[in-house]
């Protein structure tokens, strides 16, 4: 009798372990603490995932011209309510490091974007650093205005084009500190 129940037992942690293995690697809030992850994801989610799950998620349409070996691109993909043109995510050996948002906007459409995208993630995140210009002795500017949140590794700037771009680290940008 206990030989079956052990039996059993094992049997039951061998299909949980084993039929849990990919549900690790998505998170179910498209803006997690950036620390998990980022739009869905935890950092570590292998590429093959993302190429599979981000479509079915978003309805996004995955562009393969522009893959290479380690990214993954894709149009059409929604971003708190907010269609992106281009959504680049960016990997290692080791998963997951980076996502990349842009957002086609110009000088008459950019504030409402911009603004809109600003307050939800602060909700989120918190109050961000706001930097004007560039903030780093350079002659010419690379962005007009940019939001940081947790050290950098959250930002949305608006850009010289008037695009606007959200880019999230599994790491601080600046000191290449990982998790």
């Amino acid at each position: 009798m206990s030989c079956k129940i052990s039996l059993r037992l094992k049997f039951l942690l061998i299909f949980i372990i084993s039929g849990c293995g990919e549900t690790k690697y998505l998170l179910t809030s498209d803006a997690p603490p950036i620390l998990e992850g980022f739009y869905g994801f935890r950092w570590t989610t292998p590429m093959s995932i993302v190429d599979e799950e981000f479509p079915k998620r978003t309805g996004a349409t995955l562009i393969d011209s522009l893959n290479r070996y380690n990214t993954s691109n894709f149009s059409e993909a929604y971003f708190l309510g907010e269609e992106s043109s281009l959504c680049w995510f960016g990997f290692n050996e080791s998963g997951l490091i980076s996502v990349n948002i842009l957002l086609n906007t110009d000088y008459q459409s950019f504030e409402k974007k911009l603004y809109s995208l600003k307050e939800k993630l602060s909700t989120v995140y918190g109050e961000p650093l706001e930097f004007i210009g560039n903030p780093y002795d350079r002659e010419s500017p690379e962005y007009i205005s940019q939001h940081q949140w947790v050290n950098g590794r959250l930002n949305l700037t608006l850009l010289l084009d008037y695009k606007v771009e959200i880019n999230a680290y599994s790491f601080v940008p600046n000191l290449g500190i990982h998790n």
